[in-house]
């Protein structure tokens, strides 16, 4: 079996940044990486001792080199740094699965850690299909166009409420619960790092349980951003974008593989 794990760093348990900074730019990041890196391990351990073949990790926060990665389990392999032509890069039909290590709830979720998405400077809302959704179901939907299904989550409890209304068949670990942007009731990290080894113990246990998500073809996708500026330059950048309202562009994809964040 092979499977990849996604990795973000707003996620993991005792992280809450700072406020009005993204994680990456606050004194919480040193240790926003560390826990990332051993909540990572143990995921990575829990689908080897499961019978994975194959491990990759993808570092997918910032700018793709986050992770402490001489303490990950040797026998992983690193998907690392930025240009990347779509989400999941290297994923295929050979995969067995997804999991996300890490992930955060989408901008606008109240109480949620963090809450974002892609980017907490430029996205206010992302709509695909009418819904409003986040990283967690864009990222989803684009292994579901390989036919590899997400199998496990970790997040604060806002994310995993998230994650659970679109795929509920899947398995999560609330690492913290949010209470506000920066603040939370956090599981101490080793207990997190347990649960999340267990978990992934028995999602492996019902693989064949775990659905694709997908959103219907052609995709319709409609992206509110913060400011005027950047919708305006978007629609320039994203072939076929147009304007619907002042700071909202509307495009329509022929899959998700099309999707650029």
């Amino acid at each position: 079996m092979k499977f990849m794990i996604a990795v973000d760093c707003d996620g993991p348990a005792c992280v809450v940044g700072d406020p009005s900074k993204a994680l990456s730019f606050s004194r919480d990041m040193p240790f926003a990486r560390e826990q990332a890196t051993r909540e990572t391990d143990a995921a990575a351990r829990a689908l080897f001792d499961a019978g994975a073949k194959h491990v990759v990790v993808w570092d997918n926060h910032g700018l793709g080199a986050n992770l402490v990665f001489d303490r990950l389990d040797r026998r992983c392999e690193v998907m690392l740094g930025t240009g990347f032509g779509r989400r999941f890069p290297g994923v295929d039909k050979t995969f067995a699965g997804v999991l996300m290590i890490g992930y955060h709830a989408m901008e606008g979720t109240p109480n949620a850690v963090l809450a974002h998405t892609y980017s907490p400077h430029t996205y206010q809302a992302i709509r695909v299909n009418g819904h409003t959704v986040g990283e967690i179901a864009l990222d989803a939907s684009v292994a579901g166009e390989f036919g590899v299904p997400l199998i496990f989550l970790a997040s604060d409890d806002h994310g995993c409420n998230e994650a659970l209304r679109f795929m509920p068949w899947i398995e999560t670990v609330a690492t913290k619960q949010g209470l506000g942007r920066n603040c939370a009731r956090s599981k101490h990290p080793a207990v997190a790092e347990e649960e999340i080894y267990a978990s992934i113990r028995q999602a492996v246990e019902r693989i064949t349980e775990m659905k694709l998500f997908t959103f219907d073809h052609p995709v319709q996708v409609e992206i509110r951003f913060k400011k005027v500026t950047q919708a305006l330059k978007a629609r320039i950048r994203r072939r076929g974008s147009r304007m619907a309202g002042e700071k909202t562009i509307r495009t329509t994809l022929s899959s998700m593989l099309d999707w650029r964040c």
